[in-house]
């Protein structure tokens, strides 16, 4: 059953640490370390033992507000 309109927009998008730092043109290494700062951990969704998304609408959120 496809999703409707409203619910695509109500989903969050989450993406993995390669997609992030692809995004903001980051190394993995440095996307890892921004992942891992206390402001970002409401941005984080663990989905596995070593798997972690983020998501991304948030996270712009916060990188905002941290790297001003």
């Amino acid at each position: 059953m496809p999703a409707t309109k409203l619910q695509q927009k109500a989903r969050k998008k989450y993406a993995t640490v390669k997609e992030f730092s692809e995004q903001y043109h980051m190394s993995i290494a440095q996307a890892y370390r921004v992942t891992t700062l206390p402001e970002m951990q409401e941005a984080i969704i663990k989905t596995g033992v070593k798997s972690k998304r983020i998501d991304l609408d948030r996270a712009f959120e916060i990188m905002q507000q941290i790297f001003r």
